[in-house]
């Protein structure tokens, strides 16, 4: 294995292992790619959380609206 190779093993291994996950499946080649990606990554997961508690949030409103 190149050393290349090797600190991008090391640094992807270091990653949320739902992050890491994705990011093997890319086959990225530079650490500079797969900072990005995970960057990116990480904050798609960030929205796609903050979306679903704020759908939650109004599901609950509305439930205590019918109640009402």
């Amino acid at each position: 294995m190149m050393l290349v190779d090797s600190i991008l093993v090391d640094f992807i291994s270091g990653l949320d292992p739902n992050i890491s996950m994705l990011i093997y499946g890319l086959a990225l080649t530079s650490l500079d790619e797969v900072i990005m990606k995970a960057k990116i990554i990480e904050m798609g997961q960030k929205n796609a959380s903050e979306a679903i508690q704020i759908n939650a949030k109004m599901m609950q409103l509305e439930m205590e609206n019918q109640v009402l």
